[in-house]
């Protein structure tokens, strides 16, 4: 089973814990601390576990091509490329990453291992929001077994205990940092799942490596979980040097979804764990109805028919998904085709498989979308300051929503206007982009709203925001494209988040979860962003 690919941010704000240093392997030509570089560091990036002082515990691995892919010795080879570079003549640097959707750090839908809820439209589009971010117990498994009704039995796991990631010998042995796959791997049992379905309320279940069911018992565990389309599997977790404990978990696969016969039933993740916030309630969510499925906020009985639903909102009003999902028809800069196919099924049910797995294939910068600090400066890009030098404890955090004058681009007079308090952080800057729908059209359109080079400037010059989300595909506006960029960028201080869907939300002050993938050696990423009041 090759991996799905997901957007794990595991941002760890521990309910009672400490951490010691991070144990990731050093790469070549970076540092690994927590302590932040000067100019006088020749320019050497810092890649972090830890972030937030010891608050959040990155346990996403990054993409490497030595990192192990399914039942492979060979890892998983090349997966970036760079069809835009500013050596050959582009303005920015633009990779294209291909991945299968099972690869390092992912989720499972139901549709991975039951073909009907394939067809149906199960994918990772339909996975509840509510489940992937909450309160969750780290727990060490017995060394030398595998998660068995017995093992289950034995771990004392409390009724109400809603979210569960399980430490096993795979940690121990450091299987995610080999390149070989590994069959001998510590996973669930089919007597083990199904002790954990009959007799406890877990809802999510995450593993330390790339499969939650153990070999022996690969399909039939999988089923068991995923029959009831009611449990998230989690798998291929870093789970290194962190105590076990309450976390809080943010959990975020991409929003991977296609009307054609390739949906994705995995996604790539970042996952964070934080502490939870206050709650209050929220408008219904105003996406674009997708046919043959269900825009709703109440979850189907499983003796209703096979239509998925598809939310913006969870949690009774308490989580906004602020992402747009990719669908063959959004917005890709510069184009009036839309994205087109990004997804395909290598290994399907109906050939002969024994699960579906897609292939994912995609501009790093399309939909909502990170910008590392190489995008637009050649020598930050060779330096290797990449989406996985993003500092996390600025992705993850309070922000405000705001909502930008209409009729103009995000001049230094606007800036001026909005009255941001000093002390802010992260902005998200809602525009007439929002209003106009943009992001739901398939041309690209270059009337879009955005920063000029004196609204970029004022910001940088006048207040602590550190974060800059906005409603299109770039932050700065068309007629100052490249100028803009470079002054949000220059620093490296600043993180810009693009393409974020912004509607029917109130303004105001919200917790801001926004997790890229670990690409290493990319200046840009997919990203999930979500809002919690």
């Amino acid at each position: 089973m090759i991996p799905l690919l997901l957007l794990l941010l595991l941002l760890l704000s521990p309910l009672s814990t400490t951490a010691s240093t991070p144990a990731y392997p050093t790469i070549p030509c970076t540092t690994d601390t927590s302590v932040s570089s000067s100019e006088a560091d020749n320019l050497i990036p810092i890649r972090n576990e830890i972030y937030g002082n010891g608050k959040i515990f990155d346990i996403s691995h990054r993409y490497t091509k030595d990192m192990p892919v399914w039942d492979s010795k060979d890892g998983l080879g090349k997966f970036l490329s760079l069809p835009a570079s500013m050596k050959n003549g582009s303005l920015a640097n633009n990779s294209e990453m291909k991945l299968p959707t099972h690869t390092g750090t992912h989720v499972d839908a139901p549709g991975h291992v039951f073909d009907h809820y394939f067809d149906a439209g199960f994918d990772v589009d339909t996975l509840d929001l509510e489940v992937l971010n909450g309160p969750a117990l780290l727990v060490d498994v017995p060394r030398h077994s595998n998660i068995t009704a017995g093992v289950m039995k034995s771990l004392n796991i409390p009724k109400g205990v809603r979210r569960v990631l399980f430490r096993t010998l795979n940690t121990d042995r450091r299987l995610m940092f080999k390149r070989e796959f590994d069959r001998s791997y510590v996973g669930f049992t089919k007597d083990g799942a199904k002790w954990l379905v009959d007799n406890t309320d877990i809802k999510l279940v995450g593993i330390d490596y790339l499969s939650v069911a153990a070999w022996s018992d690969l399909i039939p565990s999988h089923l068991v979980f995923l029959e009831g389309r009611e449990i998230i599997l989690v798998e291929a977790l870093k789970l290194d040097v962190i105590l076990p404990g309450l976390y809080s978990v943010h959990c975020l696969p991409l929003r991977l979804f296609a009307k054609a016969k390739a949906k994705a039933m995995a996604s790539l993740l970042l996952l964070l764990l934080l502490s939870p916030l206050s709650t209050t309630t929220a408008s219904s969510a105003a996406y674009p109805t997708i046919p043959g499925t269900m825009d709703t906020s109440f979850p189907a009985s499983k003796d209703s028919k096979l239509i998925p639903i598809r939310r913006e909102v969870y949690g009774d009003g308490r989580i906004f998904d602020i992402t747009h999902r990719y669908t063959g028809d959004m917005p890709s800069m510069g184009s009036e085709n839309g994205l087109g196919q990004f997804l395909r099924l290598p290994e399907s049910m109906k050939n002969g498989s024994f699960a579906n797995i897609s292939e994912m294939k995609l501009i790093t910068h399309t939909g909502t979308h990170v910008d590392a600090p190489g995008h637009y400066y050649d020598h930050y890009f060779d330096a290797g300051f990449d989406v996985d030098t993003l500092d996390l404890e600025v992705l993850n955090g309070p922000g405000l929503l705001i909502d930008v004058p209409r009729g103009t681009n995000i001049t230094a007079e606007v800036m001026k206007s909005l009255h941001i308090p000093k002390g802010v952080r992260r902005v998200l800057f809602r525009t007439e982009n929002t209003d106009r729908r943009l992001m739901f059209k398939k041309q690209s359109d270059t009337s879009f709203v955005g920063f000029t080079t004196d609204g970029a400037k004022w910001l940088v010059d006048n207040t602590d925001i550190k974060l800059i989300g906005i409603d299109y595909l770039a932050v700065a506006a068309w007629s100052d494209l490249v100028p803009a960029h470079l002054v949000l960028l220059e620093s490296r201080e600043i993180i810009i988040v693009e393409g974020l869907k912004l509607d029917d939300i109130q303004p105001g002050v919200y917790s801001i979860h926004c997790l890229p993938l670990r690409l290493l050696g990319a200046e840009g990423s997919p990203a999930r962003c979500i809002l919690i009041k």
